[in-house]
This record gives structure tokens, C-alpha cells and sequence, in this order.
């Protein structure tokens, strides 16, 4: 398989739309293996401190990947993914940190918005999950690891693997800083406001006429 780098350099000619965009009142609705690549104000240096926070609303049951930022030596830099259990009827999110995961097990809300924010701190290893404003147990890991730049950050796909979303994500954003404090001081790393991407296979970007389909702010 080829390396990332050439997938990356590959991804301009293939895209079937490369916009920046305002995306607010906007959500990405996949299926069928599509997904979406994001063009992010990397900094130079390694990241200590991240913060990722995105709205999804899907009726799969099925492993799904939300959330993917790979680099060339770690595909699971950082990775978001669910899988409803309807047996026991609540939702296992897992998130990956330098290729380690940690689950945070979650109430049924199958068909509703999930709203959702990480925050991981490389001095504690820390990693925090908040769902629709509400704060689950924290976990550590990878404590004293630092998160690569230079990035290929995609929504709806893990990357090298089979695993794809099915449903909607909107309001993305991504700071490399934990506070809730979020300012100019601080600028997103991914801006939902502001954000750069590429769209492949089936995948479109949808204005939200009915408010039922906006997620709401915690």
C-alpha cells in the first residue's frame, strides 16, 4: 500500500469538490465509503494539548468512524469511532491517542444529535469526553506523548482501514488546547466557520431547512 504522503498528494486531483466555506446552517450527510478531507492551520511543532468537538446523527449500528488524523508514522494519531449495541442499548465511543484507545460507554440516543468534544493534555494524559454537555469519567493515556503535525485529518473514514460513517457530522472544529476559553489567543486549528475540504465518493454537504436536523449547542 502506498504511504499517506501520496494518498495526500493524490487528493487534489481526485476530490470532487475542494471549497472553503462558512458551514454553519450546513452538514455533511455520507454513505456509501464517502468521507471528507479537512485542510487544517497545522502548527510546526508537536501538538501537547487538543481539543476536538463535532455533532453526528446517524441510525447505523455498525462501527463508524467520525474523526481521523493520521500522520506518517501513526495512523490512529488521533481517531474517533462508535458502534451502537443494541442489545444493551447505549453507544461505545472509542478514541484513539497515538495508536492507544481508551471507550467511553454512553446512553441510548440512537436517533438523535450526538454532540461530542475531546480534550487530551500530554502532560497528565488525561483525555476527557463530554456528550451533549454532559461530562463522562476521564481516562489517561498516553501520558508524556506528543501528537504529530503535518497531518491527513478526514471526517467519515479511519484511515487504511474499512471502517466508514453512515448519517451526518457538522460544527467541526479542532484547537490544540484544552481550555473551553477558546479565542484569538488560541485560534482553531479547524474552523467550522472557516473550514477548507475536499469531499470524496458519496458524500454532500446539505443546508439544514427544518431545525431538526441542526445539532444543538451545550
Amino acid at each position: 500500500m502506498a504511504p499517506w504522503w501520496v494518498f495526500l498528494a493524490l487528493f487534489a486531483g481526485l476530490s470532487k469538490t475542494s471549497l472553503q466555506e462558512n458551514l454553519w446552517g450546513y452538514s455533511f450527510v455520507f454513505s456509501q465509503k464517502g468521507y471528507v478531507t479537512l485542510q487544517a492551520d497545522q502548527p510546526q511543532g508537536l501538538l501537547q494539548n487538543v481539543t476536538v468537538c463535532l455533532c453526528s446523527f446517524s441510525d447505523s449500528p455498525s462501527q463508524q468512524a467520525l474523526f481521523s488524523y493520521a500522520t506518517k508514522d501513526q495512523d490512529k494519531e488521533i481517531l474517533i469511532s462508535k458502534v451502537y449495541s443494541p442489545a444493551n442499548s447505549f453507544w461505545w465511543y472509542t478514541v484513539h491517542i497515538g495508536g492507544v484507545p481508551q471507550r467511553f460507554r454512553v446512553a441510548d440516543s440512537y436517533q438523535d444529535w450526538q454532540r461530542i468534544c475531546i480534550r487530551w493534555a500530554s502532560e497528565t494524559g488525561v483525555l476527557a469526553f463530554q456528550l451533549n454537555g454532559v461530562d463522562l469519567a476521564r481516562k489517561v493515556v498516553r501520558q508524556g506523548y506528543f501528537i504529530k503535525p503535518h497531518a491527513l485529518i478526514q471526517l467519515g473514514r479511519a484511515h487504511h482501514e474499512d471502517i466508514f460513517f453512515h448519517g451526518e457530522i457538522q460544527q467541526v472544529n479542532m484547537w490544540n488546547t484544552t481550555g473551553n476559553n477558546h479565542s484569538s489567543y488560541n485560534p482553531a486549528m479547524i474552523r467550522w466557520s472557516d473550514l477548507s475540504y475536499e469531499t470524496q465518493g458519496n458524500v454532500v454537504l446539505d443546508y439544514l431547512a427544518s431545525p431538526s436536523y441542526k445539532c444543538q449547542n451545550y
